[in-house]
């Protein structure tokens, strides 16, 4: 049976051949197989295409390191999640990081200032945030490698100045992602294990709400964006909107955090199990030790239950901020 194949793959298939690193190659081939129709007689290429992204995904994310090498656009992951940072030239990513983390990250104002991933740890009341301050999307001498740390990465802060063009910019920053095979994820939306792009929550920053009109280019903003992503208004500089901020990277990245509890005690709520939002008490279980996976009878559950203190299986979904005392 015939592959009849779109002018697309092979508009895909062309950029692939003229990839010149893995990041570039991986995104071509993910283009190609969005652009492979779903057929018996593609199912050989399909099958082909997956592999060699499954390939080039792993090197991106797990890269071979010479002896004493440092590869600064793989950054470690730390906390309950990962959010990158990401823009166009002098948005405000660099002073975002700095005023939230206290991480030394160097603000100027003249653009490129930022030419390699800062990490710095977001307090959100118990728990931190890893945030990471990246260089300019536009930066074509960085792109493979920091489209390669975006793959990694557990959700997308796309950060827009609002003294310039937020609009532009936002187009801008959309077209790179889509250029690198990116499929960004609203408010609520899960990801389709049937895509083959690369598939990434998403918040929209309105940075310098200081400057003058600020306010206007923030409603255009919310026009266009707000039904699907979360747009929070921020200013580093007089340190307004953070707390707002901080919040909305906790509720985007998808956690919950659930607390345990011994018998007889109060549980402990300076240090929560955080898990992915959708996670049952056997996953929580297992995260406080791989043998209760054996020996789990039931849990007693206060917060998310019927009433405090009821006894909940192992396939109970648990809610952000649930106590769980487990018996076994």
């Amino acid at each position: 049976m015939p592959a009849n194949l779109p002018p697309q793959y092979y508009i895909a298939e062309q950029k692939y051949r003229a990839a010149r690193g893995t990041a570039e190659k991986v995104a071509a081939l993910q283009q190609m197989l969005a652009a492979t129709p779903k057929h018996k007689g593609t199912d050989h290429l399909r099958a082909d295409l997956r592999a060699k992204v499954a390939k080039g995904m792993e090197e991106l994310e797990n890269p071979k390191r010479g002896a004493g090498q440092h590869q600064p656009f793989v950054v470690r992951k730390e906390g309950a999640g990962q959010a990158s940072l990401i823009g166009m030239p002098n948005s405000g990513k660099s002073q975002i990081l700095a005023t939230l983390t206290g991480a030394g990250a160097k603000v100027a104002a003249y653009p490129y200032t930022t030419r390699i991933p800062l990490p710095g740890m977001l307090r959100y009341e118990n728990i931190k945030i890893q945030l990471v301050d990246t260089p300019a999307i536009s930066d074509s001498d960085i792109q493979g490698q920091l489209f390669s740390l975006l793959r990694n990465t557990d959700l997308l802060l796309i950060v827009l100045d609002l003294s310039g063009d937020p609009l532009t910019e936002a187009d801008e920053v959309f077209s790179e992602l889509d250029r690198y095979s990116f499929r960004l994820l609203g408010r609520g939306e899960a990801a389709d294990p049937e895509d083959p792009l690369v598939q990434k929550p998403a918040l929209i920053i309105g940075a310098k709400a200081d400057t003058p009109d600020a306010d206007v280019a923030f409603e255009l903003l919310q026009e266009l964006y707000g039904a699907r992503f979360p747009v929070v208004l921020v200013s580093a500089d007089l340190e307004t909107g953070l707390d707002d901020l901080a919040k909305a990277v906790f509720e985007a990245l998808g956690r919950v955090r659930v607390y345990l509890k011994a018998r007889g005690s109060e549980p402990d709520r300076k240090d929560p199990l955080v898990l992915a939002t959708g996670s049952i008490v056997e996953d929580a279980a297992v995260l406080v030790h791989k043998d209760w996976l054996r020996r789990f009878k039931y849990a007693l559950l206060w917060g998310s239950g019927k009433f405090g203190g009821q006894r909940v299986g192992r396939d109970y979904i648990l809610a952000d901020e649930d106590v769980i005392e487990l018996h076994g």
